[in-house]
């Protein structure tokens, strides 16, 4: 933390957003607009991708999965298995209760005559799901499927005659439905024993399918017989498909692919990672050809266009106040030069040297490093900057050169450092498969630590300000019971070596933030639990724990804690802005952004910076 004191007022000035973020599903809606899912929210262009804004009061849970649409219906998954059902063309966006517990659906299709029947289907681990009252209700369409496990469907343009479907599946499965999925038969002769993970058709009844690792396969037939069609595209791994009127574009993780003549031959047309697509028909046909325009989401770097039916390609995520920010949830630090570096959850990083203006990649990373974990300690010129990808750390102290150290474990997942850094040293590293490892002397060395006896994921991590006194570590795991989240907190009092499990928690969502606050007698550990603000301390008489909880309103969630020593505040982010309380007091109020979704809060040495969900970046000056 810097010195610079720093007072919270409720004015914040937007400075920026950082670009771009992963799309997981588009959508062309019949007024023109198009909707982007992102796994930070979704988001809507009026004007064919040239500019976004986020959808206010979007889905509670924002992480997007998929999008499907029929008149002013739209539905949306997300990954926390949470459905939604907008009626009225994206404005709001009321859960769909019926589907509570029904799992992740990964893709959505409606029945072409649903504003009749009220018929969709949903893609699940765990088979489709049909209902036939627009989402009221549900009930598996899985019998005789031999893998259930469903990534993509397909729904016939004459569904309300033929009542049939298509699906592919994980294990290399398709399977076909001629009953409106009361039943399924195989229908795979000729793909590949491959992920089926995309599907296509054009306007004469041709399916096309996108594998997981043979490029595109073609059925003129319904699906009775499968043809490869991927000559100069070949076996890669193809993740979503258009038809357009005159041509056929495929989206892989090496780029755009484009096929004139049916897949019969490909020319790369755009490079990077593309997974959705959808086609925006344009007023103008003369002006952006037959087809209008293309959108095509991609992995990290938001939304590209073209309006030449796919030959070119420009990046498409706006400018000024209207940008597509879409990264995961992004970690975030501020320098004391007011750096400010941030991560995704999706693994992409960037760096700001004007508060939000504009952003650049970390140019100390390899091309294709993917972002793990990020952490910055100590004050002033001794700041020290932690920046780990899937093989190394690499560090920075003051604004010296980065060191490049060899990462302990099997790359990092959390890494936090010890709130008194610069005396101790200190730092705290969980991997990806759930070891431990503690470093005293500020990266240098590791040594794998004993870590509990608990089973599921590492949700939060963090070292006592008296660390080199007392020794102590927290952590909190987590598993899935299949209905909610079961937590343990956890205290070691040998940096390590041994674990007391201290509580319980039952969570809707896995997310936990831990803040040791500097108490020397009662040695305070703070949680924010969803809405709950719990304290776990020692009774300096007795040595037995304290448990003490207040609540913020119902609807609050919160995300992060920031410790104010010089007024002696505990600052709150959370989905409805940043809150303010006291150690002493039960009252907390919010004091800024309260419309936002606050990810981070960062005090700097011209104010207070918040980074908000998908990486808009705030400023509150001193």
């Amino acid at each position: 933390m810097s010195n610079t004191q720093y007072a919270i007022r409720n004015t914040f000035t937007h400075t920026g957003g950082w670009p771009g973020g992963t799309i997981t599903a588009l959508l062309p809606l019949p007024d023109g607009h198009i909707l982007a899912g992102t796994k930070a929210g979704l988001f809507r262009s009026t004007d064919g991708g040239e500019s976004w804004r986020r959808v206010i009061g979007g889905p509670a849970d924002p992480a997007i999965v998929a999008l499907a649409a029929s008149g002013s219906d739209i539905f949306t998954s997300s990954e926390g298995g949470r459905l939604y059902r907008s009626e009225d063309g994206g404005t709001t966006w009321p859960e769909v209760v019926g589907w509570a517990g029904l799992g992740i659906g990964v893709a959505i299709a409606l029945s072409p005559a649903y504003a009749d029947d009220g018929t969709l289907f949903i893609a699940t681990a765990d088979g489709p799901l049909r209902s036939q009252d627009r989402g009221e209700s549900w009930e598996l369409s899985t019998f005789g499927l031999l893998d259930v496990d469903t990534l993509c469907l397909a729904i016939s343009p004459d569904f309300a005659t033929d009542e049939t479907l298509w699906a592919g599946t994980a294990f290399g499965g398709f399977f076909r439905s001629r009953n409106g999925g009361r039943s399924w038969r195989e229908a795979g002769g000729g793909l590949p024993d491959a992920a089926v993970q995309c599907l296509a058709q054009a306007a004469d009844g041709t399916l096309y399918a996108g594998s997981e690792s043979d490029g595109v396969f073609r059925s003129s037939d319904g699906a009775n017989s499968w043809q490869w069609a991927s000559d100069g595209l070949g076996r890669r791994s193809v993740d979503s498909l258009a038809v357009l009127s005159d041509c056929l574009l495929a989206g892989s993780a090496s780029g755009i692919f484009r096929s004139t003549d049916g897949g019969g031959t490909w020319q790369a047309c755009a490079g990077g990672d593309f997974v959705a697509f959808a086609l925006r028909q344009a007023q103008d046909t003369a002006q952006t050809g037959s087809n209008g325009l293309v959108v095509a989401g991609a992995w990290q770097s938001g939304a590209y266009i073209s309006s030449d039916s796919g030959q070119t390609w420009q990046t498409a995520n706006g400018s000024g106040a209207q940008v597509l920010t879409g990264h995961a949830p992004p970690l975030a630090v501020l320098t004391p030069w007011d750096e400010l570096f941030v991560l995704g959850l999706d693994g992409a990083t960037a760096l700001s040297t004007d508060r939000g203006e504009t952003w650049q990649p970390l140019d100390f990373l390899a091309a294709h490093s993917y972002g793990a974990a990020i952490t910055g300690a100590g004050r002033d010129d001794n700041f020290t900057l932690f920046v780990c990808d899937d093989d190394a750390i690499y560090r920075r102290i003051g604004q010296g050169d980065w060191q490049e150290q060899e990462a302990p474990g099997d790359s990092a997942v959390q890494l936090v450092a010890s709130p008194a850094f610069d005396t101790d040293g200190t730092l705290l590293l969980a991997d990806r498969d759930g070891y431990l490892y503690l470093s005293e002397d500020r990266g240098d060395s590791w040594q794998e630590l004993s870590g509990p006896e608990a089973e599921g994921d590492v949700l939060a991590l963090a070292i006592s300000p008296y660390f080199a006194e007392d020794q102590r570590l927290y952590l909190v795991t987590a598993g899935f019971d299949g209905q909610t989240v079961q937590a343990e907190v956890w205290q070691s009092d040998d940096a390590g070596q041994s674990w007391t499990d201290l509580a319980g928690l039952s969570l809707d969502t896995p997310a936990v933030c831990l803040l040791p606050l500097a108490d020397e007698l009662r040695r305070p550990l703070l949680l924010g639990v969803q809405n709950r603000l719990i304290t776990l301390s020692t009774n300096p008489d007795t040595g037995e724990l304290v448990v003490d909880q207040r609540f913020l309103e119902a609807d609050v969630r919160i995300t992060s804690l920031q410790w104010h020593p010089d007024q002696r505040q505990i600052l709150i982010s959370s989905n409805r802005g940043i809150w303010q309380a006291t150690p002493e007091s039960d009252l907390a109020a919010c004091v800024g952004l309260a419309e936002q979704t606050v990810v981070a809060l960062l005090p700097g040495a011209a104010g207070l910076c918040a980074v908000t969900l998908g990486g808009e970046v705030w400023w509150s000056w001193s």
